[in-house]
């Protein structure tokens, strides 16, 4: 076993869960929804317009950083085909899938939905592509140079889980000091309260310090929609993220023994394709949970399928 600071190694063993940001995060908003996919293995390839919208999107930085890690020259005349065509990830991560472009997305969900306003910044997606491609082409920062995009990680948290995924981009200034760089697709700023101890960077953070031996100086959000950088991770927030993370694992293990997935309704609702309110969700896993909130973005109650005794 190979301990860096006492807190993570990078020997991976078979017999241990692997957890992914985004797997830890779907038990936090709803144990239910957890259960129903990770568990059930009720599995979805159906996918929605901001998640294919932002996975496009993802792939045109992809494609810009690493042209700057590579030393090649900028095409943007290319990238931005790729944006609006598609193309197949060549990458580890879902290599062979192809990424819906722009004009796919508009046949498949209806070039409508380009016009529809946000609910939270008021923006259409074509306002937001608008802010995106004026962004696509700003210099960078030459105190940071990026050193790795998608980049993979595994390694062994505290010989108790294998924590696994894939950070955007990670940043190196002259000093080896590192920053790591997630880039967000959403229709709204983060509150102040969200960006003390994310969950997200806290394993970003003992992803690099397990595989770099540091841990990075800075933590940004890059809101790819909205023109705008906000930056996260206060004072502590690696004590408190371990702690956070430990109880969320413990819950987890507690559900598993009780065998009791409480569910929480709420507006997320609307976008769970096991609630059975949204006709957009597939066939086979809408009506899964029973006890999904009734909010829609037309329909704003607080009211219940049904209550959960």
């Amino acid at each position: 076993m190979i301990q860096i600071n006492g807190r993570c190694c990078m020997l991976t063993r078979s017999e241990l869960d692997k957890f992914s940001y985004s797997r830890l995060n779907t038990f936090i908003q709803c144990p239910m929804k957890y259960f129903l996919k990770y568990v059930s293995g009720n599995y979805t390839e159906e996918s929605k317009l901001h998640l294919e919208l932002g996975n496009i999107l993802h792939k045109g930085l992809e494609i810009k950083y690493r042209n700057i890690i590579e030393g090649n020259k900028q095409n943007y005349t290319y990238i931005k085909d790729v944006i609006t065509y598609g193309i197949a990830e060549d990458t580890d991560k879902d290599k062979g899938r192809f990424l819906n472009g722009i004009t796919q997305l508009k046949r498949i969900y209806g070039e409508e939905s380009f016009f529809e306003a946000g609910n939270k910044s008021g923006l259409t997606y074509e306002e937001k592509l608008g802010i995106f491609f004026d962004y696509l082409e700003e210099d960078h920062d030459d105190d940071w140079q990026p050193i790795h995009v998608e980049f993979p990680f595994s390694f062994v948290f505290e010989d108790r889980v294998i924590l696994e995924g894939f950070i955007d981009r990670i940043d190196q200034n002259k000093k080896g000091e590192l920053t790591v760089v997630d880039y967000k697709s959403s229709d709204k700023r983060f509150d102040q309260k969200e960006l003390a101890t994310p969950l997200q960077m806290v394993i970003y953070a003992l992803a690099c310090r397990a595989l770099f031996g540091k841990v990075p100086v800075e933590y940004m959000y890059d809101l790819i929609l909205l023109g705008d950088r906000q930056y996260a991770c206060t004072s502590g927030f690696l004590d408190r993220g371990v702690k956070k993370l430990h109880k969320v694992l413990d819950e987890i293990e507690l559900c598993k023994v009780t065998g009791e997935w409480k569910p929480k309704a709420s507006p997320l609702c609307w976008w769970c394709e096991f609630s059975g309110h949204n006709e957009d969700n597939p066939w086979y896993t809408a009506g899964l949970c029973e006890y999904y909130s009734l909010w829609s973005p037309h329909n704003k109650t607080f009211e219940k399928h049904k209550e959960y005794k």
